[in-house]
């Protein structure tokens, strides 16, 4: 997979969690995260530019998401909260976008002939979907846009604000005997 397809990828998955964000109008985080989960969905293939990793090798493990959650939760712990209310808030979301950012990107390798040993070093052994090659450009553009097209119509709709969501109607229907503060009138 390259970076079109991991990137794809990473825009389906995160358009399920940028729109929690975007219905509490809370946009300032959701960009931070989009872009943050962008960057972690394709950095497992930092191993490509060093000698130190085999390719497909430990930062393709669940161990290696887990630890890209944790980084990214502590820097934003550390850091005063800029886009949330509060520092556990932001910590949350650092570990969800670095994990599920580097989980992408597994995902994105598994369905690949390749493979990718997942479970190292408890399971020497790679897991492969062999669905599509990874230099297969058609099926990465295929997903770049299938991620670009449903992140856009999910956060359009988080934006209509008819998601249907308690905790952001769009209109408050008020409950019996109740009156409705537009009209005055109570409901029946």
């Amino acid at each position: 997979m390259n970076k079109l397809g991991h990137w794809g990828i990473v825009l389906f998955i995160f358009s399920f969690v940028v729109y929690g964000l975007v219905v509490r109008e809370q946009t300032r985080a959701a960009k931070i995260i989009t872009v943050s989960g962008l960057g972690m969905g394709i950095s497992p293939d930092i191993d490509l530019y060093t000698a130190w990793f085999a390719h497909r090798g430990v930062t393709h493990t669940i161990p290696a998401a887990l630890f890209a959650g944790g980084v990214l939760a502590t820097l934003a712990w550390f850091i005063t909260p800029f886009a949330l209310t509060s520092r556990s808030e932001e910590a949350v979301y650092g570990f969800l976008t670095g994990g599920i950012g580097v989980g992408c990107h597994i995902l994105g390798d598994i369905i690949t002939p390749m493979g990718i040993k997942i479970l190292y070093p408890l399971a020497p052994q790679a897991y492969t979907f062999d669905i599509i090659s990874a230099h297969n450009l058609a099926a990465n553009l295929l997903l770049l846009l299938f991620g670009v097209i449903t992140f856009q119509l999910t956060v359009r709709h988080a934006q209509s604000r008819e998601s249907g969501l308690p905790y952001a109607p769009k209109y408050r229907v008020p409950f019996r005997g109740e009156s409705d503060t537009e009209t005055g009138q109570y409901r029946t």
